[in-house]
């Protein structure tokens, strides 16, 4: 029952869009018509010469709005008909793409440049966008940001449009609808059009934590590291004599039994390297389905710390190898790091490979756990690479500003909320995973204070 009430709701909503007036065109006619009826009211005596020049001049202005009404909805009807014709001739173009932005903003916002050609605009109107994305979810109806252009008829409609959207993740369009309004924004004519895209909202880089780690497996030798780092052959292999070697490296017991003059490699210690392997966790110990305050905010916080720290690390002049702990769809482009960017927006929490079965202690650099991370495994791993691997802690608490009782008087005194972020406040506040989380965090706090360098965020 309510999977059919929720499609009932969503087949409502899909045909409102199609409505072809606004409200305010709705409140304005019910307005004239009151007005209209408290003028005629006015006539002190009907018959005489005053209430006859009154009620002309009540029937001159209503034929003049009237005549600018039909006008606008003259312009809307126009341009509604031409682009209807254009789509049905498939000539209509429709382009979304996303726009890199590197600036930290409060909220996660998107920015997309939209292209649609053929287009004409009603005379002094607008024409306005609506974007159906991930099946069953509709943005606001919104218009997007032109540049100037020079010429009067301008059939191509283009700009950019800061987007909110709730989560750091890939979204999916289905369908673009496209309203053409009269200046007043009375009329309101919708055309639907198939739309085949995806883009990925981006994470920023917000935190300046200073990062120092090195790498510890050598792939080229191109880079200079400031630590000597320990590589194969700790006298555990043997090559035969050449007269560059050492002879106080001869194995003498071999030439006593075979007659060959061999030679222990001994252990290298390799001041270049060139890769560092940056393992990034989404493993989580507990259950999180159904949990919007897990599964958004924290991972919206824990996605642009992880980014944060990639970029940290990008800095230090290394060629960072980001090894994630899922499968993600691929992304086809040449830019590694924009590659990264989008493994980590496209990650979610996962509970099936965990950080003994994930990370490869031999080449591990840097290891990004967070607060839903097992305490008992960061314990086992610090224990035997806390000084080799440097594991970075995200606390998800701090991703959520604590709720004080200031918060609680004036949301119950004041005010209404007025964002989502203070319903995942109030939702965090009696979750029952709270203090299960506060208490994993101080564990892995404590564990990491015990080791080099802990870095926590």
């Amino acid at each position: 029952m309510s999977r059919q009430k929720a499609y009932i709701g969503r087949l409502v909503k899909r045909w409102s869009f199609f409505v072809p007036f606004t409200w305010y065109g709705l409140l304005f006619v019910v307005a004239a018509y009151l007005g209209y009826r408290w003028l005629l009211t006015l006539q002190q005596q009907p018959g005489s010469s005053y209430s006859d020049i009154f009620s002309l001049l009540i029937e001159v202005g209503a034929w003049f709005i009237g005549a600018v009404m039909a006008l606008a909805l003259l312009s809307v009807v126009i341009s509604y008909i031409y682009f209807l014709l254009k789509k049905n001739k498939q000539e209509v173009g429709f382009q979304v793409e996303t726009v890199a932005d590197s600036k930290p903003r409060k909220k996660q916002l998107q920015v997309i440049k939209v292209k649609v050609h053929p287009v004409l605009r009603p005379l002094l109107g607008f024409v306005k966008l609506r974007l159906q994305y991930d099946e069953k979810h509709f943005s606001d109806k919104f218009s997007i940001v032109q540049k100037p252009f020079g010429k009067f008829i301008n059939t191509t409609l283009e700009g950019t449009y800061n987007w909110p959207l709730p989560e750091i993740k890939e979204y999916k369009l289905q369908q673009a609808f496209v309203y053409f309004e009269d200046y007043f924004q009375f009329f309101s004519l919708a055309v639907q059009l198939p739309v085949n895209s995806r883009f990925f909202t981006q994470p920023f880089e917000k935190h300046k934590n200073q990062l120092d780690s090195s790498p510890r497996k050598t792939e080229d030798t191109n880079t200079r590291i400031e630590e000597i780092k320990r590589i194969e052959g700790e006298f555990l292999n043997y090559k035969n004599f050449e007269d560059s070697d050492d002879v106080r490296r001869i194995v003498w017991k071999i030439y006593a039994k075979s007659g060959e003059l061999v030679v222990r490699i001994p252990e290298v210690l390799d001041p270049y390297a060139s890769h560092l392997y940056m393992y990034a966790s989404f493993y989580s110990d507990y259950e999180t389905t159904g949990n919007n305050v897990v599964n958004i905010p924290f991972l919206n916080y824990y996605k642009t710390a992880m980014w944060s720290v990639y970029q940290q690390l990008v800095k230090k002049g290394f060629e960072i190898r980001y090894v994630a702990d899922q499968e993600l769809p691929v992304h086809h482009t040449t830019d590694e790091q924009q590659n990264v960017r989008y493994r980590i927006s496209t990650s979610k929490w996962q509970r099936e490979r965990d950080l003994k079965s994930f990370v490869k202690t031999n080449e591990a650099s840097v290891l990004v756990i967070s607060s839903l991370t097992s305490a008992d495994q960061v314990a086992e791993l610090a224990e035997q690479y806390g000084d080799e691997i440097l594991i970075i802690f995200i606390k998800l608490s701090n991703g959520l500003r604590k709720q004080y009782i200031t918060d609680w008087l004036q949301w119950v005194f004041v005010q209404e909320e007025k964002s989502d972020l203070a319903k995942y406040r109030t939702n965090w506040a009696v979750s029952a995973l709270k203090s299960k989380l506060m208490k994993n965090e101080k564990k892995i706090q404590a564990i990491l204070s015990k080791h080099n360098k802990p870095v926590v965020i």
